[in-house]
């Protein structure tokens, strides 16, 4: 295999957003042995530099969801943001809504004030009733979010700059009625393409937006065939690039939708799955775990 695509949260990062020491040594091993390697996120694209920098690691990246692509060296290859008038609908809809929502462009992120200070007091209440070591870590990581220079917060979608593409929309609810009806809003709708990455979230972007095509153009930049490529990742916004690639890949903790139509499964993102696969295929070895190849054939 020539190209490697690796999705970013619940894959290539452990449970406190990092990449580990194991997933950048495989990935410096990969790219010895002539592997290129590529991350596929939601997360915009000045995000993944930080984390990548951070981690040791230079790649190719995808970024909102197949919105954006750079090279390794932050070239922009490719983009594809959602007309001004479509995303206007989509953030008064969830304004309207009183739905958190975070808008990616090239300038950073952009949440209304009132939404996230709604949306974080929702999960203190959730926390304060149901202490769960998962949600604690999540509002840690949304606190820390907010901190970042490229974060900015605005009264409402309309401050949102006229020069900024927005790449993606992500909304994200505790509530399960707000988030069925946001999911079956957009999912409706023919002039987005909604995703969902996370339990409690639901994306939107332009129709033509996908990992799988943004991992089709990545590989024709670099003059590789798909049945070349390997894609992993562990959520629904990772379909597209599973079912494009070569070789689809799904995480050992991986929804089960996800599991089922990926062609193997490597470990969990706690047990470096990422430098599991890339072990695995340099040295020739079956990806999946015996366990999983086990029980798989009862």
């Amino acid at each position: 295999m020539k190209l490697f695509a690796t999705d970013l949260d619940g894959t290539l990062l452990n449970r406190d957003s990092q990449i580990s020491q194991e997933n950048a040594d495989a990935i410096h091993k990969a790219q010895k042995a002539g592997m290129k390697v590529t991350i596929a996120t939601g997360r915009v694209y000045s995000d993944v530099v930080e984390i990548s920098r951070q981690g040791g690691i230079k790649t190719p990246i995808i970024g909102s969801n197949g919105a954006t692509i750079h090279d390794e060296n932050g070239e922009r290859l490719f983009h594809q943001p959602l007309s001004r008038e479509t995303a206007a609908s989509v953030m008064q809809w969830l304004e309207d809504e009183q739905i958190y929502y975070e808008a990616s462009t090239q300038m950073g992120i952009y949440a209304q004030i009132s939404s996230h200070e709604a949306m974080l007091a929702e999960l203190e209440r959730v926390l304060g009733s149901e202490p769960d070591e998962d949600i604690a870590r999540m509002i840690h990581s949304i606190k820390k979010h907010y901190n970042k220079k490229d974060y900015h917060r605005v009264t409402s979608h309309h401050e949102i700059p006229a020069e900024g593409c927005i790449y993606n929309i992500m909304a994200f609810s505790m509530n399960p009625e707000k988030l069925q009806l946001g999911r079956e809003t957009f999912s409706s709708r023919t002039d987005v393409a909604m995703v969902v990455s996370f339990e409690h979230n639901f994306e939107m972007q332009h129709p033509d937006v996908s990992k799988g095509n943004a991992l089709t153009i990545l590989a024709e930049h670099l003059n590789i065939p798909m049945k070349d490529t390997v894609a992993i990742g562990d959520n629904f916004n990772d379909v597209s690039m599973l079912k494009m690639a070569g070789l689809g890949i799904a995480m050992g903790n991986a929804e089960p939708e996800i599991r089922a139509l990926a062609k193997t499964i490597t470990l969990t993102n706690v047990e470096h799955g990422v430098a599991h696969a890339i072990h695995s295929l340099l040295e020739g070895k079956p990806i999946a775990p015996l366990e999983t190849i086990v029980s798989e054939g009862q």
